[in-house]
């Protein structure tokens, strides 16, 4: 089973934190599309998950794969992947690379439940 979720695009700097529980059993997995802000050097990036619970991976996509854009910003795509039943919150923060100190531009955290 593959599920999938995007989160609508942030007009604005702020936080962007929303709670969205996932249930999922061993071997499934979840997508989720975070909106992209890559133009001004923002990436989404793992900042925290139970990998004892899940495993996550970002999906990569080509340039076959997608349509053009005049102006802005691919969004970026995450595997859930359920390993073990157990709880984890995971969550995802929007930064750029070169600023490591500065607080994020945007975070995403969901709560991934596995059952057994």
């Amino acid at each position: 089973m593959l599920a999938q979720f995007s989160v609508p695009p942030s007009n604005s700097s702020s936080v962007m934190e929303k709670m969205e529980t996932i249930t999922l059993r061993p071997g499934e997995n979840h997508l989720v599309n975070l909106p992209g802000l890559g133009s001004a050097g923002y990436r989404w990036m793992l900042d925290s998950c139970d990998q004892h619970v899940g495993v996550v991976e970002e999906i990569l996509h080509s340039k076959r794969d997608v349509a053009p854009k005049i102006a802005g910003s691919l969004d970026q795509t995450f595997k859930l992947s359920a390993v073990a039943p157990g709880r984890s919150s995971v969550r995802f923060v929007q930064r750029r690379r070169f600023e490591p100190g500065k607080e994020p531009h945007a975070s995403y955290e969901l709560s991934l439940l596995v059952t057994g």
